[in-house]
Formats: structure tokens, sequence, C-alpha cells
């Protein structure tokens, strides 16, 4: 399968239901194991753990961090860590907040959707080197030329890996140890989001029920 053919793979969008995103989550993870890797200089960089996250009006994994993208760009997201980003589409406002400072708040309705592959663990092909977790894996894309092009900059490439055997398991630090579902979902919303469809009930109910999901991946 060529870039143009994972482009379309990653293009989720609003309406599809939770078995067929489910079913393209398993696709994305084998394609990411066995057909590509990270470039940054000379260096490749091999997916050994990633996790899935993406919000739909049918898939409602309110954990996932709202944004605007078009597929298979590099996200930062808020806790320091890269996301491959799926096509994301949610509507924004900008306000003042009550300390006076801008803010961006996203519009949680039907026509959302949004959501991206988060890269827990790569592994360097040459070495061996293993960067372990999403803050070591996010060093990758910092501090680059700020005057010119810099071909260093880490890009995805396809790289024959062969067949990669991996298991499913529960995505990781979806709670803080203080933290409660209700906590949780209610700190997201207060964060992110503004004119909220869903009701808040309906929303910590599809916490519970995605916490567990088997949608992190790991290259055994």
């Amino acid at each position: 399968m060529n870039t143009i053919q994972f482009r379309q793979l990653m293009t989720l969008n609003a309406t599809m239901n939770t078995t067929d995103i489910e079913e393209r989550f398993e696709k994305i993870a084998k394609m990411l194991f066995e057909s590509f890797a990270i470039q940054k200089g000379e260096k490749k960089y091999l997916f050994k753990e990633i996790e899935f996250y993406f919000y739909n009006k049918n898939h409602r994994d309110i954990i996932t961090h709202p944004r605007v993208s078009k597929p298979l760009c590099w996200y930062v997201n808020d806790f320091g860590g890269i996301d491959l980003n799926f096509e994301s589409k949610i509507k924004f406002e900008n306000r003042l907040n009550s300390k006076g400072k801008n803010v961006k708040k996203y519009v949680l309705d039907e026509s959302a959707y949004f959501g991206g592959v988060l890269i827990r663990q790569l592994k360097e092909v040459e070495s061996g080197e293993i960067l372990k977790g999403p803050l070591a894996c996010a060093e990758l894309f910092r501090c680059y030329d700020a005057t010119g092009v810099d071909h260093d900059f880490p890009v995805l490439v396809e790289h024959d890996n062969g067949m990669m055997g991996y298991i499913r398991e529960p995505r990781v630090n979806l709670l803080s140890p203080k933290q409660n579902e209700v906590g949780k979902v209610n700190n997201i919303l207060y964060q992110y989001h503004d004119n909220v469809q869903p009701s808040k009930d309906s929303l910590y109910q599809d916490f519970i029920n995605f916490k567990d999901k088997l949608y992190g991946y790991e290259n055994r």
C-alpha cells in the first residue's frame, strides 16, 4: 500500500459507525507496523506502540483532543506527545475567558469528527534503541532550523518491515490517580468545548464505555 492509499485509510468521517472505525484502526495499525517508519535525517524509527483516538456522533470517545486537520499531519497534543492525525473537522470559536485570555472553544455537535494515532514507542532501526513514552517520541520533533527548510525534520516514509506480530490492549493513563470518570469528562468539556449537544450524563457513560477498549497496539 502506498502513501496515497494510506492517506485514504486515515480519512475517517462524521458518519462511520463503531464497527467500521475499529476495523479501520486494525488496518492502520498493521500498516504502520509493517509498511511505514519515521525518518529523521539518516535514521529510521519503526512504530512499536501506538494508541487510537477518534470522536464522531456514533463513536463518542470524548477523551480525544479536538483538532482541525488533513489526514497524515503531525499534531503536538496538549500533553507534549505526537499524534498522526486522521481527517478532522470541528467548528470552533475564539473568545475571551474570565481572565481576558483568548481561548479556542470547539462546538461538539453531530457534524464534528476528529482524532489521531498517538505514538507511544518507537524503535531505531540500526541501533535498536527504544524511545519509550510519548514525551521521548516527541523529542524527535523539537529544535529545528527556523531560517529555512530543515531536511532532518521527521517524515513518514514507506519501509518494508515484513510481517509483524502485535497485541491489543487498553490505552493507558486516561485517568489521573485521584480522578474519576465524571471529573475527567467535566474537565475535558471545560478545557475544550462549548455548545455541547450530547448531554453530560451520556458523555459520562460514553467515557466509561470507551475507557477500557482495546485501542492500544504494541508490536512484539
